[in-house]
């Protein structure tokens, strides 16, 4: 009521307000009307002054504005325009007068005046009625309203406690309860954001239901969830023992799928394995839970074929889990439809089995209830299936590693190539026989076997040879030694015999003879000439031995002093070979320091060219310069370096001396020629000898082909293409390459042929008895001539002799070294040598009588036969020894030798057969007091003898053989 007073109130003040203000313009219109006619009317019209039609017009307009009254502002209008054009001078004479337009303006205004009046008049009145109804209709409204408030808020408060009664019954579990807003608050169609108190409480009481019945619903979900993880947990502890103690692999397969069917509710599981066979099938392996029969019916496979996969072998195929809720649905698995239904399985899964990415198995379980695969459920499943792997892998890795560890437990203690037992397991077996021996007043023999150049095997024949050989010689030694003796495989080439209770060192002898002789035969493979012989020594306890390190130390001394006096023999254990062993090992604690102390100096030997005698190049040896032994021969420390690896700094050291001493050489105006350095095999084989190599040319300024390398025939031949590679690579650096020794290693000519060599240099052995020795001299007519048409230059080492130089030299040979010309010297004595030009001197070769040489042991047949031969002309040469006649053969050009038969160091047969060898182009007589014509003839039908003359014999039937014997020989073709 309040309220509808106060608008009441304001309408009467606004109403009140608005009269007032329109009576006030209809008032001000009239007067402004009024005030122009009057203004007008006291002056002549034609002659009114500008200023009052200016005011006239001016107060037409304001009328204009302020009027209400259409006619008014029409009637103000048409005045203000006719004043207008009047002051523009546009009207003439006959202008309508404006007296009657203004009267009609005032009469107007009149009447709007008195209309607007009535109409107030009359809303007064209405003003009033509203007033005096106003607040009985607002009274009226106000009591409806009120009870219609409070029907509401009652009914609204008995839902509220329905509802309550509903929540307190639980009745809200399925949505059946729930408050409603108030009948007021519907039909007032209040704002959502300004709610009535009781629409708020009933939105909260509904809340309030909503969530306790999510409350409910989560609590039946979590003790679901609680009985799946119960259920899970329990699944899983059982299947982590099992992978934990489970024996096996198969008892950890029947152990998973007996969890699985048992705790797990599935029909059945089983695990099967890929098989590498022809049809590449799953076997199953392990199985639990129901239907047996229906997994032996199966026939899977995890090849290519999809028709025979199904789940499981695609699982296999795949690599992947395969999930089947549906058998009927699932068109991997219709193959096996028919035979799932009729045994009750719904749904399964296959869930292979990795082991680095590949499948080697899967796990298939089976379940009557297809809506069990549940997303916890796939994954608890998957992690189980990864554990089952990696037990199973884990499983095969113990057992390999156990087989590898009584493998290695037997590599040990027993050699894994022989099958013999190793030194360890030896010195176990020792140290009870010697037990043993001591209990029964016996003796212990041990035999150090070693075999002989073996490692020339290996680098010729291949690795696989000499393992070949090596499984031999054990078997050998095992027959040869005996039942009751122990053999072992101590190294590579070594093997050690313990012979027990031996009554001493006549059966020790008797049993390395058993040995030597066994391992003498030829081998029963493809090299039948191929004989492994050995050196053997031997040491016997308590003897020479007081204990069983003793024992096998002794033996290894006793077989090194064999193999010092040439091998292929045994030697007892002597106590003075202690003496030369401490020696030995003084010497390696005395060359590792050498370099440091500079004790090392090299020495230089010429080599001479067989052609003008000028010297052409130098070999490097090394001197050891002992501050007590003095000057130390390269034999005596060269093979201690070897041994002990110090050859490796001390060539190194070597090619840079040399390579500075070339430039000191050169920086004193010396014109030196090439100079060569030895190389030892290791140093050969050595990783960094091409740089070391650079190094040294680069640090000095030495051009390549100012240094040689000398590299022996063996190094080379232990890898051939590691040893070309490393040759190509120094030639690249202009190194020339010397092969030392030819002669003596196993290379063939295809190897020989790939080498990149610039000479040959004939071993020293078969120089020393070339001028006497035809198969010396047949090796080295050969070499020559093998060098010569691989046009490789030809050195030969260690002439010392005249008569081996003038050989050589006839044959063609390039060059020379030895003591004939000069020994190895210091490097202030070789720069002399340059300066002075000393050159090497060779016979005249120039044009010579026909030479005729006369053997006998007699002195009085010598001079007969020459004063029988002299009228001839002939240069006669005459000797009594067949050494004299080698002599002279080798410095002269011989065209006929006469020889006499029976001499004491050889018959004349055997001489002349040697003569034919070294010298085919000589015509050969044989002379003779003894008919021996046995020998004669077998040498005549060889070719070694050209005529027989009996003695005594015809001058002129000997002077006329000669002759024509020399014809022969100067007439021969070359």
């Amino acid at each position: 009521m309040l309220v509808v007073a106060l608008l009441c109130v304001g309408l009467h003040w606004y109403v009140t307000a608005a009269w007032n203000k329109l009576l006030a313009q209809d008032q001000h219109t009239v007067e402004l009307a009024l005030r122009s006619r009057a203004a007008l009317g006291a002056v002549n019209e034609a002659a009114a002054p500008p200023a009052l039609l200016t005011e006239i017009r001016r107060n037409m307009r304001d009328i204009a504005v302020i009027s209400g009254d259409a006619s008014v502002r029409r009637a103000a209008q048409d005045a203000s325009l006719q004043i207008l054009a009047r002051e523009n001078g546009q009207t003439g004479a006959a202008a309508p007068p404006l007296a009657p337009l203004l009267g009609t303006l005032s009469a107007a205004a009149e009447d709007a005046a008195s209309r607007q009046y009535a109409r107030i008049a009359t809303l007064e009145k209405i003003a009033l009625a509203v007033l005096s109804l106003a607040p009985l209709l607002a009274a009226a409204a106000g009591v409806a309203l009120a009870r219609r408030i409070s029907r509401s808020v009652d009914g609204t408060l008995r839902d509220c406690i329905a509802f309550a009664g509903d929540i307190a019954a639980g009745n809200f579990r399925h949505g059946g309860a729930h408050a409603r807003p108030g009948a007021w608050a519907r039909q007032m169609e209040a704002p959502a954001d300004a709610p009535s108190e009781f629409d708020s409480l009933v939105r909260n009481m509904n809340r309030i239901a909503e969530e306790t019945r999510t409350a409910a619903e989560r609590e039946i979900e979590q003790i679901a969830r609680l009985e799946r993880v119960d259920r899970s947990w329990n699944l899983l502890s059982a299947c982590s023992q099992s992978l934990v103690k489970a024996g096996d692999e198969t008892a950890l397969l029947e152990a998973i799928c007996g969890h699985l069917a048992d705790l797990g509710g599935y029909r059945m599981a089983w695990v099967g394995y890929a098989r590498d066979d022809e049809e590449q099938t799953v076997e199953a392996v392990a199985h639990a839970g129901t239907d047996r029969d229906y997994l032996s019916g199966l026939r899977l496979s995890w090849g290519a074929d999809v028709k025979t996969q199904g789940g499981f072998g695609t699982a296999i195929h795949q690599r992947r889990t395969l999930v089947c809720k549906q058998l009927a649905d699932d068109l991997v698995f219709s193959a096996w439809r028919s035979i799932a239904f009729p045994h009750g399985v719904q749904g399964c899964i296959a869930l292979p089995l990795l082991e680095d990415g590949r499948a080697f198995g899967v796990l298939g379980i089976y379940t009557a209830d297809p809506r069990v695969f549940t997303e916890e459920e796939l994954k608890l499943l998957q992690n189980l299936s990864e554990d089952l792997a990696f037990g199973i892998v884990s499983r095969r890795q113990v057992a390999q590693r156990q087989h590898a560890e009584e493998q290695l437990a037997h590599h040990v203690n027993y050699d894994s190539l022989t099958g013999l037992a190793n030194l360890h397991t030896l010195q176990g077996h020792l140290a009870q026989q010697l037990d043993q021996a001591t209990r029964a007043r016996k003796k212990v023999a041990a035999l150090h076997v070693d075999l002989d150049r073996f490692r020339d095997v290996n680098d010729t024949l291949g690795r696989a040879a000499g393992d070949g050989m090596l499984v031999q010689v054990a078997q050998r030694l095992v027959q040869a030694a005996g039942p009751d003796a122990h053999v072992a495989r101590i190294g590579g080439d070594e093997f050690m015999v313990v012979l027990g209770s031996v009554s001493g060192t006549g059966q020790a002898a008797e049993a390395a003879t058993r040995v030597a002789a066994a391992l003498s035969e030829p081998l029963s493979d493809a090299t039948p000439t191929l004989k492994p012989l050995a050196s053997i020594g031997i040491s016997l306890y308590p003897d020479d031995s007081p204990d069983a390190a003793a024992l096998l130390r002794n033996a290894d001394f006793a077989m090194q002093d064999a193999k010092r006096q040439g091998g292929n023999a045994y030697r007892f254990y002597a106590a003075d070979q202690n003496a030369r062993l401490a020696a030995r090992f003084v010497m390696e604690s005395e060359l590792g320091g050498a370099l440091e102390r500079g004790e090392m100096v090299m020495h230089y030997q010429p080599q001479c060219s067989l052609l003008n005698g000028v010297i052409t190049g130098a070999e490097a040896l090394m001197r050891w310069n002992h501050p007590k032994r003095g000057t130390v021969a390269p034999m005596e420390f060269i093979r201690v370096a070897e041994e002990t690896g110090l050859v490796l700094p001390l060539g190194a050291w070597a090619i840079d001396n040399v390579c500075a001493q070339l430039r000191a050489w050169r920086d004193a105006g010396l014109t030196v020629p090439t100079v060569s350095v030895n190389l030892s095999a290791r140093q050969f084989q050595q990783e960094g000898l091409v740089e070391t190599v650079r190094r040294a040319l680069d640090d000095n300024g030495i051009p390549g082909k100012a240094l040689e390398l000398e590299i022996t025939e063996s190094a080379v031949m232990r890898n051939v293409d590691e040893a070309i590679a490393t040759l190509a690579k120094l030639k690249e650096l202009g190194v020339r390459i010397a092969l030392d020794d030819f002669g003596t290693g196993y290379s063939s000519l295809n190897y020989l042929k790939r080498f990149p060599i610039d000479h040959l240099k004939i071993d020293q052995s078969f120089v020393r008895d070339v001028a006497t020795s035809p198969d010396d001299a047949v090796i080295c007519n050969a070499i020559i001539g093998l060098a010569h048409n691989l046009h490789v230059a030809v050195i030969a080492e260690g002439v010392e002799t005249a008569e081996q130089m003038t050989f050589l030299r006839r044959r063609q040979c390039d060059a020379m070294q030895g003591f004939l010309f000069s020994r190895a010297v210091s490097a202030e004595a070789f720069a002399q040598l340059l300066s002075s030009q000393k050159t090497l001197p060779l016979p005249d070769e120039g044009k010579t009588q026909h030479t005729v040489l006369l053997l006998d042991d007699e002195p009085n047949i010598v001079r007969a036969l020459n004063r029988a031969l002299r009228p001839d002309g002939y240069k006669i040469l005459a000797a009594t020894s067949a050494a004299d006649a080698f002599k002279l053969l080798a410095l002269n050009t011989v065209h006929v030798v006469v020889s006499d038969q029976r001499m004491p160091e050889m018959t004349g047969t055997e001489f002349l057969s040697r003569v034919k060898l070294m010298y085919p182009d000589t015509t050969r007589i044989i002379l003779s007091g003894y008919a021996d014509l046995e020998s004669v003839i077998e040498a005549i039908n060889h070719g070694a003898v050209y005529r027989f003359f009996t003695k005594p014999w015809d001058d002129e039937q000997l002077r006329a053989c000669v002759a024509d014997a020399v014809r022969n020989a100067t007439t021969r073709p070359e």
